[in-house]
């Protein structure tokens, strides 16, 4: 008798661990990212069609503010996505945006002028620059994404070609005519130094191709800034010759013979340290050179006179702008390259505000605030070209005095200065990193001093963009007298480093950021009523408000920009910067014995 067999169950499966997770994308930053496309598509349509087809129901000016807000959103998504598809369709994005850029340098216009009036590169500032500039911005977080080496490289190889290619036209250029550095010079030299840093900032600066690019670009800034003075000194004294060392009488003035020693001996020093001084062999024989050339220069000059006339004018702008050019490359290669303790934590202080969201924070609300100065300066200029009475007649000089002291770049400031230093030694002594630095090789002046001086640096590349604009004025209105603005930026540079300096003690005396922004605006605001009480008779008393006067930083900036920059208060300012930062050192030093 046969009988069925049971019924059995199915196997059970096998169990592993862990079991398989899948990861979650990044679906906000691509909804943002898509947002942005959509601003931008939205922008670029406004923007086009007023251009072709006259005034829409949208303004021309919402359409470059709907374009640079989808930009932003765009860029939060490629910096925040790393996903292959995202970087390299970014990537493809910034390539694009050169070869736009490319175009844009090249194509003559204007499209509706006569031919005999177009000429090559009329669309390169402001389309060309701006083109540019955003494949820069696009074209970083696709080579920080890459993993792909040999794309990478690529990627880096090209960063660096552009931004050579860049500097190098914008430095022969100005050379060879100096006015064109007052507008789309300094543009290309700023834009391209941008792609340098970027490339340098993806790469080993300690050894190899990187320190080789490091050293290279420190040698053509010291060599473009030795240039700019020495053009703009050189002739001058070599024309002069020896007559203005003597009074009117034909005597000797000992105090300015006096003080022509002095210069030679101080190119003489400088010759000196270049031969002895511990360095590079490069550096060595730079320095060298340059202090023999200076110390010749004005030996030659005190005995005879070379040159029968004087030279065409060279510093300003031409001169200062060039210089300052240099500079930057010089200050650029030397903080990527060198192993200083002072350049590296410099370096280290400067990069947390571009890897940190608070400096990009910043740098968009000024470049805001200074676009709303710059849509209100423009309104004025278009009321004062209109004759009376329909209009208030022609616009006085300097013109950018309606642009700098504004409701708009003044609050602004009030709330940048404490956003951008309450960090800066509160955040240590709160997480504990304070103590870790201090216990290395490592003194209180290198700490306060590297903190001040990057603090200071992105401080006056948050106002790069008010000249940057008025570059574009100067082309679409006609020219201005922009030496009032070279005499601004010298007494932006010096009020500025007071308002970090004030900053940094604040952030010293205490652990909480709050705290610490809250005094360091309460110090701006003061500063600030100075201004108010100081225009004021209130009864108290001529020497109180001298003092008031002094103290306030718009009066300051209204001088300056006038025309006459008051070189007493500008020293005033300087010095109160380092009345703070020698508190700050001492409040640090306490420490040892609390």
């Amino acid at each position: 008798m046969s009988s069925t067999p049971p019924a059995t169950d199915p196997p059970a499966p096998i169990e592993t661990a862990p079991s398989a997770v899948v990861a979650e994308g990044p679906m906000f930053a691509r909804l943002v990212g898509f947002v942005g496309l959509f601003f931008l598509v939205l922008g670029a349509v406004v923007v086009i069609t007023t251009r072709a087809v006259g005034p829409r129901w949208l303004p021309e000016g919402f359409g470059f503010l709907f374009a640079g807000l989808g930009i932003a959103l765009m860029l939060y998504h490629a910096v925040s996505d790393g996903e292959q598809e995202i970087r390299r369709l970014y990537g493809g994005l910034a390539m694009g945006l050169l070869v736009l850029a490319l175009v844009a340098a090249v194509l003559p216009g204007p499209f509706d002028g006569p031919s005999t009036e177009k000429a090559v590169g009329h669309y390169l500032l402001p389309w060309g620059l701006g083109a540019g500039l955003v494949a820069l911005l696009f074209a970083v977080p696709f080579t920080r994404h890459e993993t792909d080496e040999t794309i990478r490289g690529w990627a880096l190889t090209g960063m660096l070609f552009v931004g050579a290619v860049l500097c190098a036209a914008a430095v022969l250029a100005g050379v060879a005519n100096p006015n064109f550095l007052a507008g789309t010079g300094l543009g290309l030299a700023i834009l391209g130094l941008g792609f340098v840093c970027a490339y340098l900032s993806q790469v080993d600066t300690s050894d190899g191709l990187g320190y080789a690019v490091a050293l290279a670009l420190a040698a053509v800034g010291g060599a473009v800034a030795f240039y700019a003075f020495g053009r703009a000194v050189f002739p001058t004294v070599l024309a002069d010759g020896p007559s203005v060392l003597r009074k009117t009488n034909q005597t000797l003035d000992t105090w300015k013979a006096a003080g022509r020693a002095a210069v030679i001996l101080a190119f003489l020093g400088i010759a000196a340290w270049g031969a002895l001084g511990k360095m590079t062999n490069g550096a060595r024989a730079a320095l060298t050179v340059a202090g023999l050339i200076g110390a010749g220069v004005f030996v030659a000059a005190s005995v005879s006179t070379p040159l029968p006339k004087a030279p065409q004018p060279f510093l300003v702008p031409g001169g200062l702008i060039l210089g300052a050019i240099g500079l930057a490359f010089l200050a650029v290669g030397l903080g990527a390259s060198s192993d200083n303790t002072f350049v590296t934590l410099t370096r280290r202080e400067l990069s947390s505000y571009f890897l940190s969201p608070i400096g990009y924070l910043v740098l968009a609300g000024m470049v805001g605030a200074q676009w709303l100065g710059y849509i209100d300066l423009v309104g004025k200029l278009a009321r004062m070209s209109t004759p009376p009475p329909a209009g208030a007649g022609a616009a006085p000089e300097p013109i950018v005095q309606f642009y700098i002291v504004a409701i708009f770049p003044i609050f602004a400031l009030t709330l940048m200065v404490p956003a951008l230093t309450m960090r800066l030694v509160a955040e240590e002594k709160r997480t504990g990193t304070l103590e870790v630095m201090l216990t290395a090789p490592v003194n209180e002046w290198s700490v306060v001093l590297s903190k001040f001086f990057a603090t200071w640096f992105f401080f006056m590349v948050c106002w790069l963009p008010s000249g940057l604009l008025l570059i574009a004025l100067r082309l679409e209105a006609g020219p201005f007298d922009y030496r009032p603005l070279l005499g601004f930026y010298v007494a932006l540079a010096a009020s500025g480093a007071a308002f970090v300096a004030m900053g940094l003690f604040f952030s010293v005396l205490t652990k909480n950021q709050i705290v610490a922004a809250v005094l360091t605006f309460v110090g701006m605001v003061f500063f600030l009523a100075c201004t108010i009480l100081s225009a004021r008779d209130l009864g108290l008393g001529q020497s109180i408000q001298v003092f008031l006067g002094k103290l306030a930083y718009v009066t300051l900036w209204s001088e300056a920009l006038s025309g006459q920059l008051p070189i007493r208060d500008v020293i005033l300012w300087a010095s109160l910067a380092v009345f703070f930062l020698i508190l700050s050192i001492k409040v640090l030093e306490t420490r040892r014995w609390s």
